[in-house]
């Protein structure tokens, strides 16, 4: 049980100072040209442990059309939101930004696709969660409409397409090995990123320092690497309920190293919005905890 909790510490850190990690690159680096650089150390790196443990990847490419939907919603269009997202806000900001995930993957399944059981309870949580998102980011910045807004929208979208990715995983990738699944999705993701980052972006004309290669080395191979091996062995090894508590741990973590790191100023109104999105996401995801 030990084992199993600070392998989930390590991964909600793990993905809230990829967050970080990003912030101190976009001040010289393309967003895009990081984004690509992310994918392809992490692909390679999983692809080394795929051949390391006999992971029957040519036996699975049968499958590459639903690796490929899986590498345009949760690599290439995720990644994207985030990456210019984080332009506009603060890492803590975007920290909190993750707790979208259940809220969207709530009303895709439940509100629109309706393959779930709908209940108040749900809906009362999807509300609270709205409304303690709207506390962080501040509704004088909802107001102004301005460019902290836009960067939320941002990560808020990104995080959608990663519900919706979800959704559709658990239905095509049910039986296959989630590194095979995670090494090929990260494998075409790293393609399209860096075709895009070619197209708009001059990778091979970026001024790279020792900090930025630090974190770009970081964010590939801890924060998504081993980032999403740890995410993977938690849900094989102490099931989806106690993996879920990942997305409570990453907004504190993120609030915690933009503060730290990055001197960013944290408010009551914000720390009690992320009390109340945690209270809401709980809500939502009740009747699964209780099946946990």
């Amino acid at each position: 049980m030990l084992k199993n909790f600070l392998v989930l510490l390590y991964v909600a850190l793990a993905w809230a100072i990829a967050i970080l990690f990003v912030k101190v690159e976009e001040a010289t680096i393309p967003p895009i040209t990081i984004m690509a650089g992310r994918a392809i150390l992490a692909f390679i790196t999983l692809f080394i442990v795929a051949l390391i443990t006999r992971k029957d990847l040519a036996g699975n490419f049968k499958h590459i059309g639903s690796f490929l939907v899986f590498a345009i919603l949760g690599i290439t269009l995720l990644w994207l939101c985030l990456a210019f997202g984080q332009e506009y806000i603060s890492v803590g900001l975007g920290s909190v930004m993750v707790t979208a995930m259940p809220l969207v993957t709530f009303i895709i399944l439940v509100l629109i696709l309706r393959v779930e059981k709908f209940s108040a309870v749900g809906l009362i949580g999807l509300l609270i969660g709205i409304l303690g998102i709207a506390l962080v980011i501040g509704f004088k910045n909802i107001l102004a409409g301005g460019s902290t807004l836009l960067g939320a929208l941002l990560m808020v979208g990104g995080f959608g397409f990663l519900a919706v990715n979800g959704v559709l995983a658990g239905k095509w990738a049910k039986g296959i090995d989630a590194i095979i699944t995670t090494t090929y999705f990260l494998g075409l993701g790293a393609v399209m990123l860096s075709a895009l980052a070619f197209i708009f972006e001059s990778p091979m004309h970026v001024p790279w320092t020792k900090d930025t290669i630090l974190s770009e080395l970081a964010l590939g191979i801890i924060s998504t690497a081993t980032g999403y091996f740890g995410f993977y062995y938690l849900i094989h090894k102490a099931g989806a309920y106690f993996t879920s508590f990942i997305f409570y741990f990453i907004p504190i973590f993120g609030l915690l190293s933009g503060h730290l790191f990055m001197k960013e100023k944290v408010s009551v109104t914000q720390i009690i919005g992320v009390a109340i999105v945690l209270i809401g996401v709980y809500l939502v995801n009740r009747e699964k905890f209780k099946k946990g």
